[in-house]
């Protein structure tokens, strides 16, 4: 799959707008919840996920979420196990710190949020047919929105 440009700067700015405004929406919800991540751990010194750790973390989202689409699991299984894969290796490898986003310090259900959405953003690229369109009619309704409220 090629990106063009324009592509990974919607990709993230999608990411960075839907962590911001996670707490207004609460219409994606995950079949599971996500790991919490309470417990103390304020010795250890993450450092945050690069740009690249964050393209590489969604690519791997991406991949499960087509393969076990292929392999007939159910749409929202598939992508609540693609969501939490790449929510959880952001929040333990990292703690919940990405780069670009500075010294904030993301709730598990703020990383979800922005994961969920990359995650559909790229299966509806790399594997349309394995989206439903109602999901995929949910996805661009939410872009429009974020949009609006940038």
């Amino acid at each position: 799959m090629k990106n063009s440009p324009r592509k990974r700067i919607l990709a993230i700015s999608i990411f960075f707008a839907s962590i911001l405004l996670s707490s207004c929406n609460s219409s994606i919800k995950s079949e599971s919840n996500p790991t919490n991540n309470n417990s103390n751990k304020n010795n250890i010194n993450f450092s945050p996920a690069s740009r690249e750790d964050m393209n590489l973390y969604r690519q791997i989202g991406i991949s499960y979420f087509c393969l076990a689409r292929q392999a007939e699991v159910q749409f929202s299984k598939s992508i609540s196990i693609a969501s939490n894969n790449f929510a959880l290796l952001v929040s333990k490898k990292h703690g919940g710190l990405i780069e670009e986003i500075g010294d904030k310090k993301l709730t598990n259900e703020q990383i979800y949020q922005g994961s969920y959405l990359q995650v559909i953003e790229g299966a509806i690229q790399l594997c349309p047919d394995q989206v439903p369109e109602e999901d995929k009619e949910k996805f661009l309704e939410a872009v429009e929105k974020l949009n609006q409220n940038n």
